[in-house]
């Protein structure tokens, strides 16, 4: 939601007069959010594939699937004929359809749909790409992480799309040296930053502290399910699980802090484990749970970043849980790197020295970091703050050089 908000903004700064269109796989969530951060004349629209919800049976996955690729190299073939893929469509695909045939632009913010770790929907989600590029379609990437790819299959099918491609923001070096990898040299590319930096605070939400009867200066945490695959350390869901465990605790017998979860997942279908089912399971190993409060409810990344900006500071894995806590929030973090995008943002901050890779962690170390973060806080809170403005500036600058390249 802070990519699309953020994408809403940049896109409005550009283009004040357009009509804008969400597309997404969670339309109602999307709405209420845009709602709660008063974000409004955008139509929302169910996506291009959306695949059925994982409580479905194998049967009626399988079933979508067929249907979907049969849809598609269909679609192929009658593009190749310069025939309208809305011609031959119905139902939600030609509502999608009929606005991009319409569409000056297309503003990708699917960041990490070109990665193998997502590699059931990695296909689709470059497939429905390339049709609307097919259509004719400037398509510009926001706040790319690119790979990793570990299929040739995809590599091909990334490059193409990319090259394709009107610009290609990345926000991390590792996925500006894909590009390369990947033999993409068509497109304008801009190693920036993630657009989430440019959230704002939601300044109606002053009644959060008491809506979860919490107080101003508590640790905030984001912790998730972790899917690991292909990782180099020993750590594994258990071992993190436990080092953030022990941790929390730590904070709570020796500094008497209030620990509060805040869940960036909440009820999504494509997730077996969300955030807030993810967080009751470490609670469980928490001694002191009198401590701990959930927040169970989906938050707007505005309503996130002004939660986080009564907190001291938060342990945090959610890539934009950290943005928004660093961000809009305005506090210090220290992160638990389950991708390298995440601690490509900490080295962008400069305080990589705040970070542990989520395959290495362990509760001594991470109780270190939390040390030095509360003997050094006020250093690193203003070196937070400085070097976020920074970044922020960066990013404008590369957005209106994109644009003022047309």
């Amino acid at each position: 939601m802070a990519l699309i908000e953020n994408a809403i903004k940049i896109a409005r700064m550009k283009f004040p007069e357009s009509d804008l269109i969400v597309l997404t796989p969670t339309v109602p969530s999307v709405e209420n959010s845009l709602k709660m951060d008063g974000v409004n004349g955008v139509k929302v629209l169910e996506d291009l594939f959306v695949p059925p919800p994982s409580k479905n049976s194998t049967f009626k996955k399988l079933l979508w699937l067929t249907s979907s690729l049969v849809w598609i190299f269909f679609v192929r073939f009658i593009q190749v004929l310069k025939i309208s893929p809305c011609i031959v469509s119905t139902g939600n695909r030609k509502k999608v359809l009929l606005e991009v045939k319409d569409a000056d632009y297309i503003f990708c913010i699917g960041a990490e749909r070109i990665n193998d770790v997502f590699y059931k929907t990695v296909f689709l989600s470059l497939e429905a790409l390339s049709i609307y590029q097919r259509m004719g379609k400037k398509m510009i990437h926001l706040s790319m992480t690119i790979g990793p790819l570990y299929y040739k299959f995809s590599m091909r099918k990334a490059s193409k799309v990319l090259n394709n491609s009107h610009a290609v923001f990345v926000r991390d070096q590792i996925s500006f040296d894909w590009l390369s990898k990947l033999n993409v040299t068509k497109p304008l590319i801009y190693n920036s930053y993630d657009i989430a930096i440019l959230q704002d605070k939601n300044t109606s939400s002053n009644q959060l502290l008491s809506e979860f009867k919490i107080s101003e200066g508590f640790i905030g945490v984001s912790f998730i399910e972790w899917a690991f695959r292909k990782v180099e350390g020993p750590v594994r869901m258990e071992g993190y699980t436990k080092a953030i465990a022990e941790t929390l605790d730590y904070l709570i017998e020796k500094y008497h802090q209030q620990i509060v979860f805040i869940p960036t997942v909440v009820n999504a279908k494509s997730y077996k484990v969300d955030d807030v089912e993810a967080c009751k399971r470490l609670k469980e190993l928490v001694k002191n749970k009198d401590r701990v409060s959930i927040i169970e409810r989906l938050l707007s990344p505005g309503e996130m970043a002004t939660l986080f900006s009564y907190c001291k500071y938060s342990l945090v894995t959610r890539m934009h849980a950290a943005i928004l806590c660093s961000g809009a929030g305005g506090r210090p973090i220290i992160t638990i790197n389950y991708l390298y995008k995440l601690r490509e943002f900490m080295k962008n901050m400069e305080i990589e020295n705040l970070s542990i890779d989520i395959d290495y962690i362990n509760s001594k170390d991470l109780i270190a970091l939390v040390e030095s973060l509360n003997v050094n806080y006020d250093e690193y809170l203003s070196k937070n703050n400085l070097r976020m403005k920074q970044l922020q500036s960066k990013l404008l600058f590369d957005i209106n050089k994109c644009f003022n390249s047309n």
